[in-house]
């Protein structure tokens, strides 16, 4: 017995170095790479709640803020430690994110080993996990801090619950919900968990009274009725139905208005049916990845045939419950993690995300990994030739996401993309403008602009960055009437109330900057420069004190504004000649 424990414990080493060199062998450019301007900016490069570090002004708004719409502040602070340490090196943030999915890798894998025993099972789950391209966006995107430290979170949270199984107390329940608390606070996706842990105790840890042939749980035997099993998890119901509340019903802070997310119930209901089908056909075909689906206009046939798949799938693991429990456990933790973001409730303009399918995917491998152990076991000349594809298809998958990865190295690059794979996709066609805009391309971000206007002409950001551009090229009319046309297509767009009230501060017409940065300040209350410019109309209107408050809010939101600095000591410096 000793001697199997050493061998087995070697073969654990072996297979954790594995994953280690797997994803460190992937993913190592990543580290070259700088921020995607898609999210990056709003978290961390022009964030000064972030760039303050951690404060305790940053774990108040941490904790306080729905800001981008989430209320996550386990990410707010994790950001903020990143950048104490990296500044603004993006390198140093996609290295937490890759250390954070060899974490989860490891995880994985030590969950499965636990509870079956199963070790090479195991190792093929958390290799699939580690590798496959459709996590690549969880990866490499800085934003998706979210997905792998909530990930942690989870994998912690249920090696805790295999640890109170064994010896249910309260003592050891504690650490269950501490850890799932954790992951609430980095993304409510994890309100799923709950249900998993009633998977888990019909299998593995067969804990129900339900008989099956698979009975590999030898070190966890007492039964449990079903109502026991679910009042013990009354607990973490609760704070799941907490963070619903939260997310749901808190006010957002920055977020899109509600009226740009709106889409037919029916709409969304035969996008959840579609989309359920193709996360599994990008399972096994990762080729059309995109960081960014739109709604499309799906044939009712297709529908319908998702839906008897969907359907067909469901009966057939149902089934087969006693036989191969793994089967309905690995294929109700797919259709049950992704509820949250499958779109029945709308969480943006797109129907998708690859991100999405980072935990919902393990119930897949799961069901793939034991599938073929009993394919192999039934059909023993069928062993080696299952091993060898096995491995081939790590190292294929391990491959794509390498290739997918490269598409990460810009912004423009990543975009450009996604409108190769979709030439419709007028999001894509509006961020590559933007970077083309940076460099100075003005003619061909125009160029973009017009395409995005030419496929949704309610897109109301195109307008806006329309009109950027043109006044920098000296067209102040036509940028005038793109500003306003933003205003009239989303009338919550401070971006454009805030670039009218800066186009009338440079015409000197004060009465109007005032008005609009206050329309600013009333959609976006933290907007830091709409305060500035008026403050500085104030000022020139001889109000003086009025206008240092101004500057004294910019302050407030972010000590390290040099705009509000330079103004301030400007206006203090009128009001003292004003009193002598």
């Amino acid at each position: 017995m000793p001697h199997k424990f050493y061998i087995n414990q070697k073969k654990s080493i072996i297979v954790i170095g594995t994953l280690i060199i797997l994803i460190m062998g992937v993913y190592w450019p990543v580290q070259h790479y700088g921020f995607i301007y898609f999210d990056d900016d709003v978290y961390i490069t022009q964030n000064s709640h972030v760039q303050s570090g951690i404060n305790m002004d940053g774990l108040c708004w941490a904790f306080s803020t729905k800001y981008f719409g989430l209320w996550n502040p386990m990410i707010w602070l994790s950001f903020m430690f990143d950048y104490q340490l990296y500044g603004l090196n993006a390198g140093g943030y996609h290295w937490t994110n890759v250390i954070l999915h060899i974490i989860n890798a490891i995880l994985l894998f030590f969950l499965f080993r636990n509870l079956t025993g199963a070790l090479w099972r195991s190792a093929f789950v958390a290799a699939l996990f580690a590798i496959h391209p459709i996590n690549v966006e969880s990866v490499v995107w800085i934003s998706e801090r979210k997905n792998v430290l909530s990930t942690f979170f989870w994998m912690t949270t249920m090696l805790c619950y295999v640890r109170y199984v064994k010896q249910p107390e309260w003592k050891r329940h504690l650490p269950v919900m501490i850890c799932f608390t954790l992951g609430l606070m980095s993304k409510p996706m994890l309100v799923t968990l709950p249900f998993v842990l009633l998977l888990m105790d019909y299998w593995p840890l067969k804990r129900t009274g339900i008989y099956t042939k698979n009975n590999i749980a030898k070190n966890i035997t007492k039964k449990e009725k079903t109502s026991f099993l679910i009042l013990e998890k009354i607990p973490l119901f609760i704070l799941s139905a907490l963070t619903i509340l939260i997310t749901m019903y808190t006010p957002e802070q920055n977020a899109e208005p509600q009226f740009l997310r709106t889409t037919d119930f029916s709409e969304r209901t035969n996008n959840a049916i579609f989309s359920y089908v193709i996360y599994v056909k990008k399972l096994f075909w990762p080729t059309d990845l995109s960081i960014f689906y739109l709604y499309l206009n799906i044939p009712v046939w297709q529908i319908f045939l998702c839906a008897i798949l969907l359907i067909l799938v469901t009966i057939f693991v149902c089934g087969y419950f006693r036989q191969y429990p793994y089967l309905p456990v690995g294929w109700f933790w797919y259709l049950g993690t992704l509820v949250p973001v499958i779109g029945i409730v709308t969480i943006g303009d797109h129907t998708m995300a690859d991100r999405y399918a980072y935990v919902p995917f393990v119930g897949l491998f799961v069901m793939t990994a034991w599938s073929l152990e009993h394919i192999s076991l039934k059909f023993t000349v069928m062993k080696k030739p299952l091993i060898f594809i096995s491995v081939g298809f790590i190292l294929l998958l391990a491959w794509a996401s390498h290739q997918q990865i490269k598409k990460w190295a810009t912004t423009e690059i990543l975009f450009e993309d996604v409108i190769k794979k979709n030439p419709n996709n007028y999001f894509a066609y509006q961020v590559v403008g933007q970077e083309l805009a940076k460099k100075g391309a003005n003619d061909m971000a125009l160029n973009y602009y017009d395409m995005v206007l030419k496929i949704n002409s309610q897109f109301w950001s195109a307008y806006n960055n329309k009109g950027l551009i043109l006044k920098t090229m000296g067209r102040r009319g036509e940028a005038l009437q793109n500003f306003q046309k933003a205003i009239q297509v989303n009338k919550f767009s401070a971006d454009a109330y805030y670039n009218i009230g800066l186009f009338y501060l440079e015409d000197w017409k004060l009465d109007k900057t005032i008005e609009y940065s206050l329309k600013t300040i009333q959609v976006q209350p933290d907007y830091q420069e709409a305060y500035n410019i008026l403050g500085i109309a104030l000022v020139e209107q001889g109000k003086i004190n009025e206008g240092i408050i101004q500057f004294e809010k910019v302050l407030k939101i972010n000590p390290n504004n040099k705009n509000a600095h330079r103004n301030l000591q400007i206006a203090l410096e009128k009001s003292n000649q004003f009193k002598k």
